[in-house]
């Protein structure tokens, strides 16, 4: 069994030993730029994990005072969310949560704390890698169906932006459902539950805008234990490394599950007005911008917010960029007009 400090949740993958990815000479076992050139595509794109980055003494600091900050805001759209999914689904009905790795997971962890004690009993959450224009692992999703045979399914992400995960469940359950195998969404599609849906591309969210999630600023080594899921051959289970336990911070994840103790603030309004198209070559979101600074080079991040005020709002994300090397231009109105507060041209 993959280790993780995840309460209550199993990885389906397969591991494919230890490895340090902050060692140099591990470099090459993890994924660079030239994995996302318009040449190469599918299960070649996806063969390696994403890189780690290195992480300096005061990170740590900065990333839990954002946690404390935004505690009460997370704590609102998990219990949000879960309301959502506890109107929908009946009794006899509990789904298994299925976490999306790796923003998934921080979200299920939520979840399946507060459904539990809502239909008082245990929520099982279980984790699977998808990939854009790869699809899901069918092999551990094939374990999970047969692990739980007459329950259905809810694949829980951190947020959406653009719908690729959206898109990329629909047309993996089209050719699931075209080999007769279970049908674990009860004759309907895939359901997808995140806390942030901007454009509206989810089934079940706390929110339709572009809000912060801390959880988007953790690192795999620190938080998960094991590398972003990569494909193997056609027939085999998605791989991850696991990665030295001496760097995990349990704690963090600790003061992400104690967000629940927290009273529930204002839950910001849904965007309004209109979404220009979003250019080529534009990551989108807060936390896709996050997430592009932790696995990805940007060029540079556009940011709404004037520089105090994203100090004070987006310290782990100024922080990154720092640590990347990466310019941050303040009080831009090109992220509002896509229906963002952030986004990133990419190198």
């Amino acid at each position: 069994m993959i280790h993780t400090p995840w309460p209550n949740l199993q990885i389906v993958a397969q591991s494919r030993g230890l490895v340090d990815p902050y060692l140099p000479q591990n470099a090459p076992l993890f994924r660079g730029e030239e994995a996302f050139d318009a040449a190469v595509t599918g299960r070649a794109r996806w063969s390696k994990p994403s890189p780690e980055p290195a992480l300096d003494a005061d990170f740590e600091a900065v990333l839990l005072d954002s946690l404390a900050k935004n505690a009460a805001l997370m704590s609102a759209l998990a219990h949000e969310l879960a309301r959502k999914i506890g109107d929908f689904y009946g009794a006899g009905e509990v789904p298994v949560l299925v976490a999306i790795l790796r923003a998934g997971v921080p979200v299920a962890a939520l979840l399946s704390q507060i459904l539990e004690e809502k239909w008082g009993e245990t929520v099982p959450v279980r984790a699977f890698s998808l990939f854009y224009g790869l699809g899901w692992d069918e092999l551990a999703l094939e374990t999970i169906v047969a692990q739980f045979p007459h329950r259905p399914l809810l694949f829980v992400d951190g947020w959406t932006s653009g719908g690729n995960v959206a898109i990329e469940l629909n047309r993996a359950f089209g050719e699931w459902k075209r080999a007769e195998k279970p049908d674990f969404a009860r004759g309907e599609h895939p359901r997808l539950a995140v806390l942030c849906d901007p454009r509206g591309k989810a089934d079940f969210s706390a929110v339709r805008s572009d809000v912060f999630v801390p959880s988007a600023c953790f690192t795999a080594p620190e938080t998960l234990g094991f590398s972003r899921g990569f494909a193997l051959g056609e027939d085999e289970m998605f791989g991850v490394y696991e990665f030295p336990r001496g760097h995990l911070k349990p704690h963090w994840v600790k003061e992400w599950l104690d967000v629940l103790g927290v009273a529930p603030a204002p839950i910001p309004p849904d965007f309004a007005g209109e979404i220009e198209p979003t250019p080529p070559g534009v990551r989108i979101h807060i936390n896709e911008v996050v997430r592009a600074l932790i696995n990805r080079d940007p060029r540079e991040i556009w940011l709404c917010d004037a520089e105090k005020t994203a100090r004070e709002r987006l310290a782990p994300l100024l922080h990154l960029a720092r640590l990347r090397g990466v310019p941050v231009r303040f009080e831009r109105a090109e992220p509002r007009r896509w229906g963002a507060i952030a986004v990133a041209p990419m190198a």
